[in-house]
């Protein structure tokens, strides 16, 4: 390669510009922010000279008419690598009274020092204190998730498109919405494939930029991840048999069922994935409610439970058949508990006495409703579209749950398990795969050439534990995705178009406290060493 004179710019500034354009999930400062990067890209000569190469595109079906942000510097040939990452951040909430600096990091570091001077009372806050003190982190909303990121990849596309003779091409692709509903990415991701090829390029690698997190010396940080968790939110619709409370016996309270279920699902070892060898994340509630929106003495009828149900190689379908089979003895244990109970008050023909629990599936209750009700596909449509636009998924599914279970005319005590917000695919580089083995060994063998001549380590490690975008870029099983889409009752929360398929890695920048009002990033590896990288591998993959 030939490098012209053209000097790239200071990741560490493109930071600090993209930081300062706040941009909040599902806020019009997150539907403005593509005007920056557009900006700040726009100032590259590459695309002064092709205007036509630097674009933004509406999202299809995004409720808040959100952009994806392009830039491609074209070279010779077709080998082509993307640079992706999100740019919405989340909420600033919680920084309390420094809210009004949170997206100025020079502003927020003597304040935040100030502050934790007096304040620090916890290890994480005197951890945060030494290292703002130390000067080699920056603090800020999107610092760290992801706007260092971002700003690495714009790096390695600037020394890209400095290049006076370019072998291959760069594509870097900013998506919104990653912290919600990932619409961007789903949107971007499957269209990537046709869209190469009506360009004639050859899509060889997907550098992910998204954050990792790390309270020791950096060696957990500096990282590339093959692989990235999935995620499920495995949903489950309890029904009781109410009654009032002044004859609790002759019912059975569905808080009670719910709380029995709750406690079956919580960390249970039995529902999490070790697949691989590897233990994943453990299962943990994110939501537990009865559904009953006004007070009287009646007992609530139906309550509805949420559960994180990370996954990195267990498929859907046997989550799902764990996921009930556990409940099954959990509503049949909660029924047996009732029972005993009311026979040491003296009634032994209490409403548990006569009743036998019923789980099934989201699919099965469908299935069951569809024999009731005539054209049932068509009324339940209608209940979708007259639900509000604005619910989110986990609150439509219930309403939608709670729909089919009177359609179907079934009575409880029982549990209906399904999924009530999107799949986020499990992806990862699969060795046993010849052109995915290939990547593989050519981004061990890069890494490790370009972080000796560094000075750094970077390890390897199997799953991104963080749920990303990456689950859009890489492969899914389109077995997996038919046994979401049937158990997920609101249709919008589907996967209608498959991920990419593509070689996808993630590497990106380190720090503490993500989401937190101490996020703050590692500035020499996110700012010096990262850019590199990124460079290192693109050409690599160039070649």
């Amino acid at each position: 390669m030939i490098v012209s004179n053209i000097q790239t710019p200071s990741a560490r500034e493109v930071t600090l510009e993209l930081v300062r354009a706040a941009s909040v999930t599902n806020t019009a400062g997150e539907q403005a922010f593509p005007d920056t990067l557009l900006r700040v890209l726009g100032r590259l000569p590459y695309f002064q000279d092709h205007p036509e190469d630097l674009w933004a595109e509406v999202i299809e079906n995004d409720p808040y008419g959100r952009r994806n942000v392009y830039a491609l510097v074209r070279g010779g040939g077709p080998a082509t690598v993307v640079l992706t990452g999100h740019y919405d951040v989340v909420s600033v909430s919680n920084y309390g009274p420094h809210a009004d600096v949170a997206f100025d990091p020079e502003a927020l570091l003597p304040r935040l020092i100030e502050d934790l001077r007096v304040n620090a009372r916890s290890e994480a806050e005197h951890r945060a204190l030494k290292d703002l003190e130390s000067g080699d982190f920056l603090p800020g909303r999107g610092v760290l998730d992801m706007k260092s990121g971002l700003a690495a990849g714009i790096a390695a596309l600037a020394e890209f498109a400095g290049q006076t003779e370019r072998s291959g091409n760069v594509l870097f692709l900013a998506v919104a919405d990653e912290e919600v509903s990932s619409h961007g990415a789903r949107w971007a991701a499957p269209q990537l494939p046709a869209w190469a090829e009506r360009e004639g390029l050859d899509l060889r690698l997907v550098i992910n930029l998204d954050a990792t997190s790390d309270n020791g010396d950096g060696s957990a940080g500096q990282a590339v991840y093959v692989g990235t968790v999935g995620k499920l939110l495995v949903s489950a619709f309890v029904v009781g048999v109410d009654t009032h409370a002044g004859y609790s016996l002759d019912g059975v309270n569905v808080n009670f069922l719910a709380s029995e279920l709750t406690r079956a699902f919580e960390l249970n070892p039995d529902l999490t994935d070790r697949s691989a060898g590897i233990t994943g994340t453990p299962p943990t509630l994110l939501r537990q409610q009865d559904l009953k929106t006004y007070y009287d003495v009646t007992t609530p009828a139906r309550a509805w439970l949420c559960v994180n149900a990370p996954t990195h190689g267990m498929d859907a379908g046997a989550v799902l058949e764990r996921f009930v089979d556990v409940a099954r003895t959990a509503l049949a244990g909660a029924l047996d508990t009732l029972r005993r109970r009311a026979e040491v008050l003296g009634e032994a023909g209490s409403a548990a006495h006569g009743a036998t629990p019923l789980v099934l599936t989201s699919a099965e209750l469908l299935a069951q409703a569809r024999q009731n009700v005539p054209d049932l596909d068509a009324a339940f449509a209608a209940y979708d579209a007259e639900l509000d636009p604005h619910l989110d998924f986990p609150t439509r599914s219930a309403c939608l749950t709670g729909w089919l279970w009177d359609a179907a005319g079934l009575l409880g005590p029982a549990a209906v398990l399904g999924f009530a917000s999107l799949h986020y695919p499990n992806t990862t580089l699969d060795a046993r795969k010849p052109a995915e083995a290939q990547a593989l060994d050519l981004v061990r063998a890069t890494l490790r050439e370009k972080g000796a001549e560094l000075g750094v380590g970077i390890s390897e490690r199997p799953i991104f534990t963080g749920i990303s975008d990456m689950s859009w870029f890489g492969s899914a099983d389109p077995a997996d995705i038919e046994v979401v889409n049937a158990n997920t009752p609101a249709r919008a929360a589907h996967i209608h178009a498959p991920p990419a398929g593509l070689p996808c890695i993630n590497l990106g920048p380190w720090g503490r406290d993500y989401h937190q009002w101490l996020e703050r990033a590692y500035a020499p590896y996110c700012f010096g060493t990262l850019p590199r990288l990124v460079s290192a591998l693109t050409e690599a993959f160039l070649r």
